[in-house]
């Protein structure tokens, strides 16, 4: 009877420790800038539980907004944002202490969206060579974005000097990102660049078309392009190495998987909550789909090269103003892979 009671006791206090174990360890928080389909990784790994996987208890939340994440990061309400690397060199700028950690992208993740009534006229389709396409810009009235300045803006100027047009004659209104859907449905405005699933939803309803998926890769400056990243305040990544390193590689492994079981990729990413049936149509989530998994990264970790192109294309359009606090990109100062590492 007293061998039995004492193996009792082990057995309780063994539980009593895990219990404990658990409750002690905190729960951090990772927000997002918005919902769309740039952040798949961060879905699957919610929806696969990856985080819970490599030790983590995560809260993924939507911000609502780059600089609302970056500043939840910032004030320390949450541990890790999830947004542009466009969006860290202008809090760099700012003086804003960000580090990213781990980027889910490999090319910028945009579709350049305009009304199909327009491709129609100009005869144009995505098989259609790239220039062609690029040149619809001088075919647009009114263009939508999210705000002045913002990166969906800065995309058509871009194109507009591609194609040897100019910038200055653009027309924009700047109407928010929920505003820009109804708004080419309604012609309101020409055109709009934004992650899937927004120009296809339009597309879908046969209103728009998505005319320069850039997720695809076909446009050198943005291909190999951390576009959306993990970022967290330098600080709390030194003194939390193992959570940092944690949540990178449950996200990594997410942009993984789709390389090795493309299948099992979507299928995790149609259940999550954000991309389900409830919110996309099996039409809408396909095509969205299709025009941003080929941006998943084999692994989460980054490049110098990479971040020339982002220096490059945040200070050729211009959204440094000040030539002085345009950043290198040398790893350590706006992006670093010690706590992402290799691929397995």
């Amino acid at each position: 009877m007293l061998k039995k009671l004492s193996v009792l006791a082990v057995a309780i206090f063994a539980m009593a420790a895990v219990t404990v174990g658990a409750q002690q360890k905190e729960e951090i928080t990772i927000t997002t800038a918005v919902s769309n389909l740039a952040f798949s990784a961060v879905w699957v790994a919610e929806q696969l539980k990856y985080f819970e996987q490599e030790g983590v208890r995560a809260k993924v939340i939507v911000a609502g907004g780059g600089s609302q994440c970056q500043s939840a990061v910032v004030g320390r309400s949450a541990q890790y944002c999830a947004s542009s690397s466009d969006g860290l060199i202008l809090a760099y700028a700012e003086g804003a202490p960000l580090i990213a950690v781990q980027t889910h992208n490999r090319n910028v993740t945009l579709t350049v969206g305009v009304r199909k009534a327009i491709v129609d006229k100009l005869k144009l389709t995505r098989k259609s060579p790239l220039a062609e396409r690029m040149a619809v810009v001088n075919h647009l009235t009114t263009i939508g974005t999210t705000g002045p300045g913002a990166v969906s803006e800065q995309i058509f100027r871009f194109l507009a000097n591609k194609v040897k047009s100019d910038p200055s004659k653009l027309k924009f209104a700047a109407l928010g990102g929920n505003e820009l859907i109804p708004a080419l449905m309604n012609n309101v405005i020409d055109g709009f660049a934004q992650s899937p699933p927004s120009v296809e939803i339009t597309e879908a309803a046969g209103k728009g078309y998505a005319l320069i998926p850039m997720g695809l890769g076909e446009i050198p400056e943005f291909t190999d392009y951390p576009f959306e990243v993990l970022m967290a305040r330098p600080d709390y990544a030194e003194a939390n190495r193992e959570t940092t390193s944690a949540v990178s590689r449950a996200i990594s492994r997410a942009g993984a998987l789709y390389h090795t079981k493309p299948n099992e990729f979507k299928a995790a990413l149609r259940a999550h909550k954000h991309s389900d049936k409830s919110k996309l149509e099996d039409d809408v989530f396909n095509l969205a789909y299709s025009m941003v998994a080929p941006a998943m990264p084999k692994w989460g970790n980054m490049t110098v090269d990479g971040w020339n192109k982002v220096i490059n294309f945040a200070a050729g359009a211009g959204m440094l103003k000040d030539r002085a606090k345009i950043p290198t990109s040398t790893e350590g100062l706006l992006w670093t892979n010690k706590f992402v590492g290799k691929a397995p």
